[in-house]
């Protein structure tokens, strides 16, 4: 087996072995785990695997004061499993009835597999996968038929929403709180809608109590939960391993082709990740892992592989700005090759080092203005969004709110579209709100918009509020004429590190409103789509 950074910590391998190991490496591990940590400390992670739990220490004879408790989370497993089918069968045939074709995928597609995995393991929502295109409507759709949204305004997205980082909004209408996550990307990371046009185009029937539903063909299953998660999440990292590990050993892990399976996780640059959670699977469990397997992915990618993976273990909010960019960098690097990468590709390496750095600079902690302006370089060149209108909030920014929208990373770019008659300079207006909790006085950020330099500003509680900044912009482009305005927080805090709330996000000016030559080009009540 190849040297891959460990991919679960302690604990969780432990949760693992205790779950799904076989004979008395279970039952150690089972027995480890219950004198670590009290029932009452459970986590997610501990919950969804409970009935593996429970049938470990049955295996054993293992009964404590907690073995009644622990029977209970079981039944409501299975019952929660259950119950939640209503809403995604509901779903499902409205979003048939509207001409929309609808992919169940993850735990939902291993429980139309074989029903019996329902009182194995909980699934904390059924996915279902639409084309991208189709997002927009399936939502309305949905909304239609009694759905509604959790944590999201669905009703105020704007088109551009939808190719942004959301991929995924959660909706039910039987009072859960998570029944379905509605996705127009099966993974989060990936923006291709190649990878969703052959997840439809290999799909399969399944059953999902008497009701028959699309599922992802064998080797596309597999392929989505082995590049699903990052060694950061290890809850998810667990959730995925029992995933696969259950798929194998189901009637269809008789037919998984792994040929497929490789040529899918390498063609969409997934093969790391793919390596290092089927090295979790292979380790405990080899006789479902074809041999080598796990090895060939590894050495797939190019260089830097393994900082790469390391820097990933790290959670988002705990890394230091130098992590976050060598993440952004060394992901740009492997989005330059083909797998796998062969003798000659070294001779690419260097000039593919610049475009990954080029890729990943927004990241780059140091010479922040010079790197504000090669991002509105950067968008400037790039043609105008073909899908929606009106402005699009590019990057850095959150989900809509009712009254307008936050920043949530250090860099923010809008951009607005122009006619042909709009001549420079243009005169653009954005009224802000400042993040400015207790203790605060002010806020500083960057604004640059293509003309002179970039524009150091201020905004304090002296200041009226809401605060307006008025910027000259260059219009840039021929055919798709537009504007691009570029923003850097100096001062964005996230609420929940400072005990002002629990929102993780990292917020800096919240985005009221944006006008062009005095002419209003976004308010919340012109947000939806």
């Amino acid at each position: 087996m190849p040297k891959l950074p460990a991919a679960l910590g302690p604990r969780h391998l432990t949760l693992f072995r205790a779950a799904l190991g076989q004979g008395r490496t279970a039952i150690d591990a089972y027995l480890a785990w219950r004198a670590a940590e009290p029932l009452d400390a459970a986590d997610e992670v501990v919950y969804r695997t409970m009935p593996l739990l429970v049938a470990t220490a049955d295996m054993a004879g293992i009964i404590d004061a907690d073995t009644r408790k622990m029977r209970g989370v079981v039944k409501h497993v299975w019952l929660s499993n259950a119950t939640r089918v209503r809403d995604v069968v509901a779903a499902s045939a409205a979003l048939k009835a509207a001409g929309i074709a609808a992919l169940l995928i993850k735990g939902g597609a291993l429980f139309a597999r074989d029903e019996s995995y329902m009182a194995k393991r909980m699934t904390g929502d059924y996915d279902l996968l639409v084309r991208r295109a189709e997002a927009p409507r399936a939502i309305e759709v949905l909304r239609q038929a009694d759905f509604r949204s959790h944590g999201m305004r669905v009703e105020l997205f704007q088109e551009s929403d939808f190719d942004r980082d959301i991929h995924a909004v959660a909706m039910s209408r039987a009072g859960f709180a998570r029944a379905i996550d509605l996705h127009w990307r099966a993974l989060f990371w990936l923006d291709d809608e190649g990878f969703t046009e052959e997840l439809f185009a290999t799909a399969e029937t399944g059953t999902l109590l008497t009701h028959e539903v699309l599922i992802p063909g064998v080797a596309e299953h597999l392929a989505i939960a082995a590049m699903r998660p990052e060694p950061a999440d290890q809850n998810e990292m667990v959730s995925r391993a029992l995933e696969i590990v259950h798929v194998l050993q189901s009637k269809a892990g008789d037919r998984v082709d792994w040929d497929r399976f490789r040529a899918i996780v390498t063609r969409y640059n997934g093969s790391l990740f793919a390596a290092q959670l089927l090295d979790v699977v292979a380790r405990e469990m080899p006789a479902l892992v074809p041999d080598r397997l796990v090895e060939q992915l590894w050495d797939y990618g190019p260089p830097g592989k393994s900082i790469e993976m390391s820097i990933r273990a790290v959670p988002r909010a705990r890394r230091t700005q130098w992590q976050h960019f060598g993440a952004a960098f060394f992901s740009a690097l492997r989005a330059r090759f083909k797998a796998p990468f062969r003798g000659w590709d070294w001779l690419r390496l260097p000039g593919a080092a610049i475009a990954a750095f080029d890729a990943g600079i927004v990241q780059f902690p140091l010479f922040r203005d010079a790197i504000l302006k090669r991002i509105w370089q950067q968008i400037a060149r790039a043609a105008y969004p073909s899908r929606g209108s009106g402005i699009w909030f590019g990057q850095g920014f959150s989900i809509p709110e009712d009254e307008g929208r936050w920043t949530d990373r250090p860099f923010a770019v809008l951009e607005m579209p122009v006619d042909d008659r709009t001549r420079d300079p243009v005169a653009v207006e954005l009224v802000v709100v400042p993040f400015l909790p207790p203790g605060t006085d002010n806020f500083r950020f960057v604004a640059y918009a293509g003309i002179g330099s970039v524009q150091q500003m201020a905004a304090g509680r002296t200041d009226p509020m809401p605060f307006r900044i008025a910027l000259q912009a260059r219009v840039i482009g021929a055919r798709q004429r537009k504007i691009v305005v570029a923003l850097r927080m100096l001062d964005c805090q996230r609420p929940t590190d400072i005990g002002h709330s629990i929102d993780p996000r990292l917020l800096g000016l919240f985005v009221k409103s944006v006008s062009v030559n005095g002419e209003t080009v976004f308010t919340p009540a012109g947000a939806g789509p």
